[in-house]
């Protein structure tokens, strides 16, 4: 029976570990292993990733899924790793110049959202791709790459203004 440890992780270091990891499962690799995991992805799979040797001797393993409901249109292999491309400029960027980040968490802090998305505009929609990391299963780390309303943002800017 393994043994876990509970460990408090800032959501930066998080967001870094994340995205090393990204980058190496659609960047670091063939083309051919990125278009594998993109595949099983769009199937609607949960992909393991790597497997991460933590301080304490304990391991995480790491899996990676996508939340594809609020997609409008059509989505690719490229236009997918450009979004995630999108994505790991924005947060190294982020990360680079100490910007606070915007993030949403549940209450026992076991799930991050981070709200710093990828945009495209396709024919008729705008998109708009984040990162979720789940940590509530004992032993992984569960990364989703969500598409999300942008409408939602929308309404809020729009009543921020009229108020």
């Amino acid at each position: 029976m393994a043994l876990y440890h509970t460990q408090n992780i800032s959501s930066e270091k998080l967001l870094t570990i994340a995205a090393n990891i990204l980058h190496k499962a659609f960047y670091d690799c063939t083309r051919l292993e990125a278009k594998r995991r993109y595949q099983f992805l769009l199937d609607g799979r949960r992909i393991f990733l790597i497997k991460l040797q933590m301080q304490d001797g304990s391991e995480l393993e790491v899996n990676l899924s996508l939340e594809q409901s609020e997609l409008r249109g059509k989505l690719n292999f490229s236009l997918f790793k450009q979004l995630v491309g999108q994505l790991l400029g924005n947060y190294a960027r982020l990360l680079n110049e100490k910007q606070p980040l915007n993030t949403f968490s549940d209450e026992e802090q076991q799930r991050w959202v981070y709200l710093i998305p990828a945009a495209f505009q396709g024919p008729e929609h705008l998109n708009m791709l984040v990162l979720s990391a789940n940590m509530n299963e004992p032993g992984s780390l569960n990364l989703e790459l969500m598409f999300i309303d942008p409408e939602q943002f929308r309404t809020a800017g729009a009543n921020a203004a009229a108020g």
